[in-house]
């Protein structure tokens, strides 16, 4: 039951001024007597002096009763029907966000244990109907859900763990009406600290079909955290500058101390004053032949996972390179101009199958596609591999197609003129990247083991050499066949689709905890990565036994929108008229009833009372 007008309660102050008002009233005995002289006679001291007491009469409690009927009907109380008397499900949305890991006030824990019991607490009043448990992480899911008994969903909330920065509790939220499409008496339960900057305008304008009930755990604590941590290559001598910002997130200044380490040795340490919801920006300069850095505050402060932050150096995937060519000039230029990149140069006729991370043949094939990144330009007519005709000359621009979008993205091509071209039938499996009169010109597939790119043109016949759209066309023709190097840092809870070696036939991705795990490489050159533990983590890219590839990853908890654990107000969703409809149903207004209980009570006192008159009148 609930109370839409609370002040209506001071109703209830008219109590004590009945009972009052019953004690003061004069009581009398009525007695005939011959005459009023004969009253002189009584003691009047003596009554006086008589102590007056309560009676509890029949009109008292009547009184009374009547009094607290119309003060609670004056609070319109309701009652909600939603689980009285009739099986409720739920679907039990919980915030499993990085800031749901500080502690809860006055509970001795977490507050995601603090949501744990809660959610228990609901789940044993569920009666008896189905519950499904949803958990509002970076990515929202479904842990599971139960018809019978809550064993299993009390099971699956005691392996609740903090997943990451973020909470996608509109997705959640999404989730939960899909769980309870069609069921009676459904209702969505959100247990979260509400330190969720971006809910407001999620909300703002989404109707939900199913009643909703907002319950926030935790409390305002002040926190602070490193935010931001990212480098760029300096100029010369291979230095890298490398930034942090640091940010209060409380109502007071404190004093810290940020200290650097690279690959586990100390590089610096500096004094930081920090105002209240105020920032500090620091930057250093760290010599080449450093390969991970992290950065730590000094001090405890509620959520510790957001006082570290960690980031890899190895901004590029070194690669090497063999260029087989008869006039290598122009590729090799264009080669050694990108970074990461180890060049060798070899005549077609010294091409014994060299291994190399990319293979680019210029007018010459082999009698089989090399492992790893192949680009092929101006393939021979007589190549086994290719199914290529003469050259011809083709009028017309060349055309860049959807495919080809990234790949060109800044680079004109108005000016270019890439000659005749070489009639080539690419592979059913093959995209287009650029055409002209409908002949490809350059196209990319993939085969087991290698990822091969080919330009159907002549360098030697156009002036594509000569443009500043050569460098960067061979450039990201390269790194599109050469994977990139992994991500220096990413938020924890992440989840990144991360290309691989086409060599590669596992990737192991080891966590900051020692656990290793396997993962499957896609069709398309891809491996899926979650990154659910702030840390460092190794990702290894294997062929067989072969290690191709080694690359770190640092992981880390803070950012602007999670580290500042001050919770927001929680917005009511526009409700959609089911949802109006449904609440219409389970809440039903109580004043009416008491005011009609109020009249009657009032329309029994009268009776009785009149009926005692009459009696008395009577009885003399």
């Amino acid at each position: 039951m609930s109370l839409l007008a609370p002040l209506g309660l001071l109703a209830l102050l008219t109590l004590p001024v009945i009972v009052i008002l019953h004690m003061l009233r004069e009581r009398r005995r009525r007695v005939i007597v011959p005459s009023l002289l004969l009253w002189q006679l009584l003691s009047q001291s003596h009554a006086a002096r008589q102590r007056r007491r309560l009676s509890i009469t029949l009109l008292l409690l009547l009184h009374l009763l009547v009094a607290a009927l119309l003060a609670l009907a004056l609070a319109h109380p309701q009652w909600d029907l939603i689980g009285f008397g009739r099986q409720r499900h739920l679907a039990l949305v919980i915030d499993t966000s990085i800031s749901m890991a500080a502690p809860a006030p006055g509970t001795g824990g977490s507050r995601l244990d603090a949501a744990r019991v809660r959610a228990q607490s609901l789940l044993g009043a569920a009666g008896g109907g189905s519950a499904t448990l949803i958990a509002a992480g970076p990515q929202a899911q479904v842990l599971d859900s139960d018809t019978s008994n809550s064993v299993r969903l009390v099971s699956a909330l005691a392996r609740l763990q903090p997943t990451g920065v973020g909470s996608d509790v509109a997705g959640a939220l999404t989730l939960a009406e899909a769980s309870l499409q069609g069921r009676p008496n459904p209702q969505i339960i959100v247990l979260t600290d509400a330190a969720l900057p971006a809910l407001a305008s999620e909300l703002a304008t989404r109707g939900t079909t199913v009643p909703l009930r907002w319950e926030t755990i935790g409390g305002d604590l002040d926190n602070r955290a490193i935010v931001t941590f990212a480098a760029r290559p300096a100029s010369g001598a291979g230095l890298v500058q490398v930034y942090a910002r640091v940010v209060n997130y409380g109502g007071g200044a404190l004093r810290t101390v940020v200290r650097l380490y690279g690959d586990g040795t100390l590089l610096d340490a500096r004094p930081a004053t920090l105002q209240p919801d105020g920032e500090v920006e620091l930057t250093w300069t760290v010599p080449r032949g450093i390969g991970f850095l992290h950065a730590e505050l000094d001090g405890n402060d509620p959520l510790p996972a957001d006082d570290r932050a960690e980031l890899s150096l190895a901004m590029y995937r070194l690669a090497r390179v063999l260029l087989v060519s008869e006039q290598p000039a122009a590729l090799e230029r264009a080669l050694r101009a990108v970074p990461g990149l180890e060049l060798t140069v070899v005549a077609p006729a010294e091409y014994r199958g060299n291994a190399a991370d990319l293979t680019v043949f210029d007018g010459f094939l082999p009698a089989a596609w090399p492992s790893g990144g192949v680009l092929a330009i101006h393939p021979p007519r007589d190549a086994t591999l290719l199914a290529a005709g003469p050259p011809a000359p083709v009028s017309g621009e060349a055309a860049i197609t959807p495919a080809g979008a990234a790949l060109f993205e800044g680079i004109s091509l108005g000016a270019v003129e890439f000659g005749p071209a070489t009639p080539v039938t690419p592979p059913a499996e093959a995209v287009t990247l650029l055409s002209r009169a409908g002949q490809p010109l350059i196209f990319r597939w993939r085969v087991p083991g290698s990822a091969i790119a080919v330009w159907a043109f002549d360098l030697s016949q156009g002036n594509l050499t000569s443009r500043l759209a050569f460098p960067l066309l061979v450039a990201r023709t390269a790194r599109d066949l050469i994977p990139p190097a992994a991500p220096g840092s990413a938020l924890a809870g992440a989840t990144l689709s991360l290309p691989v070696d086409p060599r590669a036939t596992i990737v192991e991705v080891t966590a900051p905890d020692g656990t290793t795990t396997p993962l499957t490489i896609g069709p398309e050159g891809y491996a899926p990565v979650t990154f659910d533990q702030p840390g460092r983590y190794t990702l290894v890219e294997l062929a067989g036994a072969q290690r191709l590839y080694t690359a770190y990853v640092g992981v880390n908890a803070g950012a602007a929108f999670e580290s500042d654990l001050r919770p927001r107000p929680v917005p009511e969703p526009v409700a959609a008229p089911l949802a109006r409809r449904e609440r219409d149903k389970a809440v039903q207004p109580l004043w009416p009833w008491l005011v009609a209980l109020a009249l009657i009570v009032i329309l029994g006192e009268w009776v009785y009372v009149h009926a005692r008159r009459s009696r008395g009148f009577a009885e003399s």
